[in-house]
């Protein structure tokens, strides 16, 4: 019943430069108002291979990006990928902890950044950062907090002082020989590294997924086929690009469905509702919470969606017959996916009834397995246990983590995802929570543990565990249990502010309850089971009032 298509071994480099000879003017990017051709692109990422080849990067370096989703991002992706450079993009809402540990993880040479972005002011972050930072302007930067951190370029057209226009960084590889380009390309395999993503898990600081240039051409092809999209038909994008789900699920889709992906620079409801009427997109992503968003906005019914088909999602069966039936997309489907590798989704063609309750079936040339997680026993249809994931679709590991990397990835191939499901009799993924100490908070992944190490930077808390409360809107939020000190004085609106401006918005508590006993285990772990059912009682209390 499943689609399925040939996995493409090539990089996306040669993926582009196949692209541009097949199809030179047709369009294969819109970035709000800018339309991308295949030729054009091609050029843009040669010229910005060649200067980053004058800035004396090398195969394997990191290059971070740290903007929203701008055309210039995807230049600088496929520039890399070109001279076997590593991309780190990071989250447009990190504040100084995360931006601080990213930066100095990856080793990232040059960070290619906005300056601005919507209230978040990216340089004082930067300088809050790197305080001993001397504004040089070359664009060189040198910092005892970011000692790897070599050069600053600004996309804006009137950088700040200490920052490398774009122009001039790109004007700067002028003089590299194409020869010299074509050596470095050919010396870039689909097995390498291209894009390192960063990803909560439930150990207290992001870890470094290294993505390769198969799993990044390849990740969103099977997905978007499974919704009905035709070769060369536009995709509507919701995605960032600092996820996967943007810098391998979107960008380089032309490259294999020779249609455009059109993406708007941030997701915004009317910003997507127009996209979507302008450019008569057939098929789009997004999380339950972009479609409630936008089917309860009230200028919903003035766009004219009537060109879309199909699209996926992920939310419960009634929220996808909401979305299916508000938006008019028969085709709608349900996927499921792990940064570390390794997905399923729903086909457009199966029983609407099997769209709506499952997340399908596993990709092409992956298998998709449910494991006891203790006894490593693989299990039979129907029951729930661990979703394990063997295939191509895999990252190559955790940067500078070979123990972490062992615990997801074991000897066999499997991807240990954390995640809870079962598989029907046809292979259909149900997913049924997770394993691992996470929260997902409307489509972004929040490590509690991750949450609960910055709150112990507070003096005047104990100890503290996060746990996730229900919210309509996002699925759940953050919730911290908090216990003070001897003596010490904190309300609510406090611990919340202290994490204000420390890290995203997303992770910062929405809900903060304080206790003096902790339900712990044999061994002294707090039993997180225990406080949601004493801490999460009050919204069930509330939502049968």
């Amino acid at each position: 019943m499943t689609i399925s298509f040939a996995v493409r071994d090539l990089t996306l480099g040669d993926a582009l430069d196949q692209a541009a000879v097949l199809w030179p003017d047709r369009i294969g990017w819109v970035f709000d108002d800018k339309r991308v051709s295949f030729r054009e692109m091609k050029e843009h990422s040669e010229s910005v291979a060649k200067a980053l080849l004058a800035q004396g990067i090398r195969k394997g370096d990191t290059v971070a990006l740290w903007t929203p989703n701008l055309a210039e991002f995807a230049y600088c992706q496929f520039a890399c990928a070109r001279i076997g450079a590593i991309i780190v993009a990071i989250n447009t809402r990190f504040k100084t902890f995360e931006l601080g540990h990213v930066l100095k993880h990856s080793d990232a040479r040059i960070l290619i950044m906005v300056e601005r972005f919507l209230k978040h002011d990216f340089v004082g972050t930067l300088t809050e950062l790197a305080p001993d930072w001397t504004a040089d302007p070359t664009g060189a930067f040198k910092s005892s907090e970011i000692p790897k951190l070599e050069r600053l370029v600004s996309l804006d057209p009137s950088p700040s002082a200490g920052f490398m226009s774009f122009s001039d960084f790109v004007n700067s590889g002028a003089a590299t020989r194409a020869v010299d380009l074509e050596q470095r390309q050919n010396d870039v395999h689909f097995g390498d590294p291209v894009i390192l993503q960063y990803t909560s898990g439930t150990t207290a600081l992001p870890k470094g997924a290294l993505c390769n240039h198969r799993y990044a051409l390849n990740f969103g092809v099977e997905f978007t086929l499974r919704t009905g999209l035709k070769p060369g038909e536009a995709f509507l994008n919701t995605q960032p690009f600092y996820h996967v789900g943007g810098s391998c699920g979107a960008i380089p889709l032309p490259l294999t469905l020779g249609g455009a992906v059109v993406s708007a620079e941030y997701y915004e409801v009317e910003r997507i509702l127009a996209l979507i009427e302008r450019e008569r997109c057939v098929a789009r992503s997004g999380y339950g919470a972009m479609y409630i968003m936008e089917m309860n906005h009230e200028r919903f019914g003035e766009y004219d969606l009537s060109s879309l088909r199909g699209g996926w999602c992920v939310g419960t069966p009634a929220l996808m017959e909401r979305v299916r039936d508000t938006f008019d997309m028969p085709d709608l489907v349900q996927i499921y996916g792990a940064t570390e590798g390794g997905g399923a989704g729903g086909d457009f063609r199966q029983p609407w009834d099997i769209r709506a309750s499952t997340c399908g079936t596993a990709v092409a040339g992956s298998e998709l397995a449910i494991f006891n997680p203790e006894t490593n026993v693989r299990l039979d249809p129907e029951e729930i246990g661990e979703i394990r994931i063997n295939g191509w679709w895999r990252m190559n590991g955790y940067l500078k983590q070979p123990e972490e990397t062992a615990k997801t990835i074991d000897g066999e191939g499997w991807v240990h995802t954390g995640d809870l499901g079962s598989l029907d009799a046809d292979g259909n993924l149900r997913f049924a929570g997770r394993l691992k100490d996470m929260l997902k908070i409307g489509g972004e992944n929040v490590s509690a543990e991750e949450v609960e190490a910055v709150l112990l930077q507070n003096p005047s808390i104990k100890q503290v565990a996060v746990i996730g409360a229900p919210d309509d809107r996002l699925s759940e939020v953050v919730m911290a249990i908090v216990e003070l000190k001897s003596g010490a004085e904190l309300d609510e609106a406090e611990v919340i502010r202290f994490c204000t401006g420390k890290i995203a918005n997303f992770r910062i508590p929405r809900y903060v309850r304080f206790t003096r006993e902790w339900p712990l285990t044999g061994s002294g772990k707090i039993q997180k089971h225990l406080l949601r059912e004493t801490f999460l009682q009050e919204f069930k209390l509330k939502k049968a009032v």
